[in-house]
């Protein structure tokens, strides 16, 4: 099975994490940090971001962040690649920093926003690196418990503002909120479905956006809805289900494959990718069907 593809739209928030290649150290000095901090709030000017939260481990990296636009994996191969080339550089070493492809998890921010700033916070608590962590130097925590000098780079106001109006109020309430988590030994993230965190309205929403279903939303419904489909149109056309998630390319069948594609896709909202599993065709196979049945003429269009 395939990864799934990144889920990227105008204003989408994503918790995002890079691990060190091998599980070695992404960082070996202070001024490495300094120079990923400087990176993110060139790479956040330039692109438009948002940077809700962010902490640097020794061999990873927690950030919260939204994209202006929908260019998520632009953005982030350009960042590491410039990292990477400031520690080969500084470091004389060559190849990767980063280890593979970088987790990123697309989050509703009206009722996890709050939420993942306190898991990401409470990285070094976790780690047992630190009981306190607004005191952890290289985490954006501070940027929420202090009510004046705020950190520039870190877009904290957003979530704040869920808490109180008064600036004063709302760190307290933060400095609250995250000695909570600590005592309760906070260290797993929400529940999700691997590619995103949220309920099915905002399952729903991304579909309206995006077109389709993240993979993940609603999955035992969408699954059942399609299996019905599939059943109903098997019964009218006398098939059986080997044939139709077959390659022939006989014309009839064919056609009644491109039937129960396309009504899959509008009445299940299954998405091209998990359609392509389905019946044995690429993505772009199944987004080029969709397509053409899509600007078809309807049968009252057909002129005689």
């Amino acid at each position: 099975m395939g990864r799934p593809n990144r889920i990227q739209f105008p204003g989408a928030c994503y918790y995002i994490q890079l691990q060190g290649n091998n599980r070695q150290d992404i960082f070996l000095s202070n001024q490495d940090r300094r120079v990923f901090l400087q990176l993110l709030g060139s790479y956040k000017a330039r692109y438009g971001l948002k940077i809700f939260a962010y902490c640097l481990m020794q061999n990873s990296v927690d950030l919260i962040l939204e994209t202006n636009q929908p260019n998520l994996s632009k953005v982030m191969q350009g960042f590491n690649t410039a990292y990477t080339k400031h520690f080969n550089l500084e470091h004389g070493t060559l190849g990767h920093v980063f280890q593979g492809r970088y987790k990123a998890l697309l989050v509703e921010k009206d009722t996890h926003l709050l939420e993942m700033t306190g898991y990401v916070h409470l990285k070094p608590v976790r780690d047992g690196l630190k009981e306190k962590p607004w005191r952890y130097l290289w985490s954006s925590c501070m940027a929420y418990v202090e009510s004046e000098g705020r950190e520039p780079l870190v877009d904290s106001e957003p979530v704040l503002a869920r808490l109180a109006k008064n600036r004063l109020k709302q760190s307290v309430l933060y400095l609250k909120f995250i000695k909570d988590r600590a005592k309760a030994g906070w260290g797993s993230l929400p529940p999700h479905s691997g590619v995103f965190i949220g309920g099915p309205e905002f399952a729903e929403t991304v579909r309206k956006i995006t077109g389709e279903l993240p993979p993940g939303a609603d999955a035992p419904a969408a699954a059942a809805a399609a299996k019905a489909i599939i059943a109903e149109v098997l019964q009218r056309h006398n098939l059986d289900e080997e044939r139709l998630l077959g390659r022939s390319q006989w014309r009839e069948l064919s056609a009644v494959r491109r039937e129960a594609i396309y009504r899959i896709w509008k009445e299940a909202k299954i998405g091209v990718t998990e359609l392509g599993r389905m019946f044995n065709r690429t993505p772009s196979a199944i987004s080029q069907l969709i397509r053409a049945m899509e600007t078809a003429p309807k049968p009252q269009e057909i002129s005689h």
